[in-house]
């Protein structure tokens, strides 16, 4: 390495001379200039070393702090949205979500990860129980119309209006309506005279 770099003979005559290819001379020679600096100056290098340390540990601690508030917040907004029905999680759906220059958007697939819903709930449709409406809404006018009728009266009710639903069924129902009978109270009347007051009077009348 020392003759190549005292150019006292020419790169061919050096490979000669060792039994070493031309090429391979040549990358040694930019390879140890490269490090030059480093063999020459090792304080400096290691100082260099050291800053690029630090700051590398700034970032990571930055970044670790920053993962860290990110976790803490995910977690809290995925409480959150458990306390949310279905329904409701599903109206958070975006189906055409809107890219920005800065990030790409979200797949619907994405968004459904995150809610923690199925994909295939967003395009179930419930079935309407038409004859469950109706017996429910007969219920409703039954109670509306004689609000003192129990179970049982309303259940006969609804058989002679062609129903045919069984007393447990039409109890359920009710129980989903919030549906109660109303009692009817007798009040008390007050006109009647109470014999033990007519026996005070009499006695207060004797005594006089």
């Amino acid at each position: 390495m020392l003759e190549l770099l005292q150019n006292e003979s020419t790169l061919v005559q050096i490979a000669s001379k060792h039994n070493i290819l031309p090429q391979n001379l040549q990358n040694w020679k930019k390879t140890f200039l490269a490090n030059a600096e480093i063999a020459m100056e090792p304080s400096k290098a290691v100082k260099e070393y050291k800053e690029e340390l630090v700051k590398s540990q700034k970032q990571n601690e930055r970044l670790t702090a920053l993962v860290g508030k990110v976790t803490v917040e995910k977690e809290w907004l995925a409480k959150k949205l458990k306390s949310l029905g279905l329904s409701n999680l599903k109206q958070l759906v975006d189906f055409k979500p809107s890219s920005t220059s800065a990030t790409q958007p979200l797949s619907i697939n994405q968004q459904c990860q995150l809610l923690s819903i199925n994909r295939s709930s967003l395009y179930y449709t419930p079935r309407t129980n038409v004859r469950k409406d109706k017996i429910k809404s007969h219920i409703t006018k039954v109670f509306e119309q004689i609000p003192i009728y129990g179970e049982k009266k309303v259940h006969q009710q609804l058989l002679e209006d062609g129903y045919k639903v069984s007393l447990n069924t039409v109890a359920r129902y009710r129980q989903a309506l919030g549906l109660k009978a109303v009692l009817a109270v007798k009040q008390v009347n007050t006109a009647i005279p109470i014999k033990a007051h007519k026996n005070t009077v009499i006695s207060s009348r004797s005594w006089y």
